[in-house]
């Protein structure tokens, strides 16, 4: 096997660790299910990604570090991924992390069940093998994102502690060898979680954190205001602002994300044409918002117009000559009327919740043009998994977010992934033809040489803003914290006052 990547330097000696600090709040706008089994790739990670640790860690675009793994390894044809497991780390019951752990885990059967994860679904995760301490993973085709995707967003869950409790006993007392353990849950209301004192990595300086469900983004910023909260979570939009007004702070977090504008009807391969499979509709609707405005009024700063889907301009490699849309109206009516729609057109538009600013102010600018978008605003949960489950009728547009961060959000244009956002023949091909390339190095020259020019030929998916994934409300009691897990917070990492 080709060895592509290996822990560097051994690790230095551990110094004391220093006294716990008191308990802190996190106000969140919600928990998703509030389920902890099967693995979420998006709704519950922020509770399971602290209960649990990955294999790898993705600590920054196209950055991987160990975890549990101490290293990993893969054959030449990208078919076969090999781990090696850390010795001495021991889930919350006390209980040794065992090759039998990650492979019941990442097990064909369980994966099939995970939300999400659809690049090793199907049937292409085709066994899982220990090889003395090595955990061996095996692949029907090859899957160039696994790693920044897929692996560093799974949790590693104990095999007899779940099999001795069940599916529903896991749920109600998760168990996992993350730096925080399970205290309680409340549904609705929150889930408290306690420093693990013998976790492997950097130990937590919190010796307790609350989760608190708050809905309302005004309510996070009061709470984290009157000390109520002493973390507030995705302040992007006008809490952004308000974070500013009130001189608190704002700590970016996450990778290049988009909010994007989709098309149900577009999320079927096999559609009969529609309105929106013309290009110059979607055009149409991009160039009818000044969205520099938009990002100003609505994300202080914290967003800038978004050029093409997939691949985000904050990339390295990105080609600058791909610039975003401007705001043109004439331009935007012109195009309107040459695809059949002189006189504008009317559809339902739907939007999150936590969305509702942005999505008023599209469909404010949309009327300019003669364009009638009737707002249907969903939880975020809601809106999630109608588009997952593809559960709307017709022909609605949705404002949803999604990654931008390259070959990992490829699986966007793939028809058979449950995240899709657009499905067609001809995104299909690219989308195989991509996932062909194993080399890093090479996958880089095609989303730059091939899959840019064809997001701008195409314009398959119409982005809106670019932005870093959530902006973090940090209260007094925070004193630092500029170290994340791209797939979770890093709770870990995070130095009180």
């Amino acid at each position: 096997m080709r060895r592509i990547l290996m822990t560097g330097a051994a690790l230095a000696a551990l110094a004391a660790p220093p006294a716990m600090a008191q308990s802190l709040v996190f106000a969140i706008n919600n928990l998703g299910a509030e389920t902890w089994w099967p693995q979420d790739i998006s709704q519950n990670k922020y509770i399971t990604s602290n209960l649990g640790d990955p294999l790898i860690r993705l600590a920054a675009p196209y950055s991987l570090e160990p975890a549990l793994a101490t290293g990993w390894s893969m054959s030449e044809d990208g078919l076969s991924y090999s781990f090696p497991l850390r010795a001495g780390v021991v889930f919350h019951d006390g209980s040794p992390l065992t090759p039998d752990d990650v492979m019941f885990t990442f097990a064909p059967a369980n994966v099939e069940k995970f939300v999400g994860f659809s690049a090793i679904k199907g049937g292409n995760l085709v066994s899982i093998e220990a090889q003395g301490s090595t955990v061996v993973m095996h692949l029907k085709s090859p899957v160039p994102a696994l790693m920044d995707n897929y692996i560093s967003r799974a949790s590693i869950w104990p095999k007899a502690y779940v099999e001795r409790f069940g599916i529903e006993g896991f749920n109600k007392r998760p168990v996992g060898a993350g730096p925080f353990r399970f205290v309680e849950h409340v549904k609705g209301q929150h889930v408290k979680l306690a420093a693990w004192e013998r976790y492997y990595g950097d130990q937590p300086q919190v010796k307790e954190i609350t989760f608190r469900v708050i809905p309302e983004a005004a309510t996070r910023i009061a709470m984290l205001r009157t000390g109520e909260a002493d973390i507030t979570y995705n302040e992007i939009g006008a809490t952004t602002g308000e974070l500013k007004k009130y001189a608190m702070r704002g700590q970016p977090y996450g990778q290049p994300a988009q909010a994007a504008l989709i098309f149900n009807s577009l999320l079927n391969p096999e559609r009969s044409p529609g309105r929106f499979d013309d290009i110059r509709v979607r055009q149409a609707l991009t160039l009818a918002v000044d969205r520099k405005v938009i990002a100003d009024a609505v994300y202080f700063g914290a967003a800038t117009p978004a050029a093409l889907p997939v691949v985000g301009t904050r990339m390295p490699f990105y080609d600058t000559k791909f610039a975003p849309l401007p705001h043109d109206v004439a331009r935007a009516k012109k195009l309107l009327a040459d695809a059949g729609y002189p006189q504008g057109m009317q559809f339902d538009f739907v939007a999150a919740t936590t969305n509702k600013d942005l999505a008023v102010l599209l469909v404010s600018f949309w009327q300019r043009v003669g364009i009638k978008a009737n707002l249907n605003l969903l939880d975020p949960v809601s809106l999630s998994r109608a588009w997952w489950q593809r559960t709307l009728q017709g022909d609605q547009v949705m404002l949803v977010g999604g990654l931008a961060n390259g070959m990992a959000s490829a699986v966007y244009i793939n028809s058979k992934s449950q995240v899709a956002m657009y499905a067609s023949p001809a995104t299909d091909t690219l989308f195989a033809q991509g996932m062909a390339i194993i080399d890093p190095a090479k996958q880089i020259t095609w989303l730059h040489d091939t899959l840019l020019p064809a997001m701008n030929d195409l314009y398959p998916i119409a982005p809106v803003l670019e932005y870093q994934e959530g902006v973090l409300g940090l209260g007094p009691k925070v004193k630092s914290w500029d170290r994340f897990d791209l797939h979770s917070f890093g709770l870990q990492w995070l130095v009180p006052k």
